[in-house]
């Protein structure tokens, strides 16, 4: 201030020049007239959009891979669906009138209307599916009719053609609202789909792709007002199985009214041509939500896997592997013989064959099946020599077949039954696992393995099914050599190969179907029917390819032989293979 009136006093100016006025009049009447704009003139407007207004994303959903089998059919891919919708919000007030107008208009249940609402709800302010899968001239002419209370809203649906066929293979997608506790921790929206069993599960990080969406401003009404950005959903990547279709349908068709699992592989390296388990179930109701109870309370189960996810005792198909122990370990050789009378006798019990046999070597032991054969083995091996080479040959271990939900199988040992059961082990439960039966369980694709390792010159494989991703190989291929000599697989394979080829021989109507075949027969005794089998393998157009047959409370084994013959028929004649 002193400084001021000292300036005043000695006549020196101390406001702003006239320049600086008419610049500061200039910007002060530029804002003037813009905030008159804004206020005066679209204030009421920008009022109604500050009040009424959010934002809103409208998602963009990602198409879902395609999955074809080995010669470009498609057995998975996604189809447009138009689907009515609403937004809760906007509705709120109407619901119940405007649900029964949609239930005249169109025929449908007003219960089911209500249903699709309460299921799909996520906020008040998304579309929520109410009408699925509906006809696009009838959702076009109830949007006429209705106007804005209602919104046509289009996204992917899968669809699988060959449902029944596959249902077990391809397995089925669902929404992750239905079960996002457990999968947010995986990065999953509500929103988006996941595959559920099968090869949709175990390559949905390849087949989901990348879902996007709009950001949109919306009024009260629900009327779009404003467009913020766009992110572009990702289609998923197409996949390229190894299974063969038409090979695939003849392996339906042969098992059609039975409970059972066929089972076909390249016994080189392991590609799955055929996997099919019965009964199956229509994959395209879950993506309906149709006749779900009826599958879930079905005493037969069809939504089990009987290939990969059941367990059985093994009947005389485990003879071979026990067998190339004993050769192995040098207990006996191919020409050991022992006599079988139809019967053995442990103390007072007395174990039976379906035969008498008499004098059988090992070749022999293997072409009848014979049971006194190997009852005489297992007391010369023991129990813990069982149990070894049932290890060595995978029986209680996952094959790494990609598929979700394996099972393994179960090895009994002797410390296990002391332990668990606690009781000791006995000698007959010895002469029980010797033929497959007793504690002893193993899934079909187990059996299929193990028999491969005779087809496939001493490998353990793991069978797969992805070929392509992409467009690019998978390079799936794994083998383990189990070290058995080549000499004592020769002395199995022999064996194999006469069970088979000779008129006694318990495979042998499979010599009509003129390839050199060789395999194992198993009955597996168990509380009802029986369980048959049938594992083994050939040669066809200069292929190797290793086959399991598997009939649940199917009754003798040859029940299983005949189904072998059934489908090898049919396919060798269509020349598939």
């Amino acid at each position: 201030m002193k400084k001021y009136w000292k300036e005043k006093q000695n006549g020196r100016r101390s406001f702003p020049s006239s320049g600086l006025m008419i610049l500061y009049f200039g910007g002060f009447l530029f804002l003037t007239v813009v905030l008159f704009f804004y206020q005066g003139i679209n204030g009421k407007y920008y009022f109604q959009r500050a009040k009424n207004n959010y934002v809103k994303v409208i998602p963009l959903f990602s198409i879902r891979g395609s999955i074809f089998d080995k010669n470009g059919v498609l057995l998975a891919y996604d189809k447009a669906a138009f689907n009515l919708s609403v937004i809760p919000y906007q509705i709120r007030d109407t619901k119940d009138s405007l649900f029964k107008e949609i239930s005249k208009s169109l025929g449908r249940d007003t219960a089911e209307i209500y249903r699709n609402y309460s299921r799909n709800f996520l906020n008040y302010f998304s579309p929520v599916n109410i009408v699925l899968d509906i006809d696009k001239r009838a959702a076009l002419d109830i949007q006429e009719k209705l106007g804005s209370k209602v919104l046509i809203n289009p996204q992917p649906q899968r669809h699988y053609p060959y449902s029944y066929e596959f249902s077990h293979v391809i397995g089925y997608v669902k929404k992750v609202s239905s079960f996002y506790e457990e999968l947010k921790q995986y990065g999953y929206s509500p929103l988006e789909r996941a595959g559920f069993s099968g090869i949709e599960q175990y390559y949905d990080s390849y087949l989901q792709g990348e879902s996007g969406g709009r950001l949109i401003e919306v009024d009260a009404g629900g009327r779009v007002v404003g467009f913020l950005g766009q992110l572009i959903s990702k289609k998923g990547k197409d996949i390229r199985l190894s299974i063969d279709s038409r090979i695939q349908r003849e392996a339906y068709r042969s098992l059609s009214g039975k409970k059972g699992v066929i089972i076909l592989i390249n016994s080189a390296n392991g590609q799955i041509l055929a996997l099919c388990s019965l009964p199956s179930f229509d994959a395209n109701n879950f993506i309906k939500g149709k006749g779900l109870s009826r599958l879930f309370d079905d005493p037969a189960c069809p939504l089990i896997n009987r290939a990969i996810q059941s367990t059985y005792p093994l009947g005389s198909v485990f003879k071979p592997i026990e067998a190339a122990g004993a050769l192995e370990e040098g207990l006996i050789t191919p020409h050991t013989t022992f006599v079988c009378d139809g019967q053995f006798k442990l103390g007072s019990a007395v174990f039976r064959c379906s035969h008498i046999h008499g004098p059988q070597d090992l070749y022999q032991a293997l072409a009848h099946s014979c049971n006194i054969y190997f009852y005489n083995l297992s007391l010369i091996s023991g129990s813990d020599f069982l149990s070894r080479w049932a290890k060595n040959f995978g029986l209680d271990s996952l094959t790494g077949v990609d598929l979700a939900f394996e099972k393994k199988g179960f090895i009994p040992t002797r410390k296990w039954k002391e332990k668990k059961l606690e009781t000791p082990w006995y000698a007959g439960d010895t002469l029980n696992f010797s033929i497959g039966q007793g504690f002893i369980n193993s899934t079909p694709i187990e059996i299929l393995t193990a028999m491969n390792v005779f087809a496939s010159q001493g490998y353990i494989i793991i069978p797969h099914l992805l070929e392509e991703v992409g467009g690019i190989p998978s390079g799936i291929s794994s083998k383990t050599y189990i070290g058995v000599s080549q000499n004592n697989l020769d002395a199995i394979r022999s064996g194999l190969r006469k069970a088979v080829a000779e008129d006694s021989g318990t495979a042998h109507i499979l010599e009509r179907l003129g390839i050199k075949m060789a395999g194992k027969t198993g009955t597996a005794q168990n509380r009802g029917a029986s369980h048959a089998w049938f594992a083994g393998y050939f040669n066809s157009q200069g292929n190797d390819y290793t086959i399991c047959v598997f009939l649940e409370n199917g009754g003798s084994s040859y029940e299983a032989v005949k189904i072998t013959y059934k489908f090898l028929k049919k396919i060798l004649e269509g020349k598939l293979i």
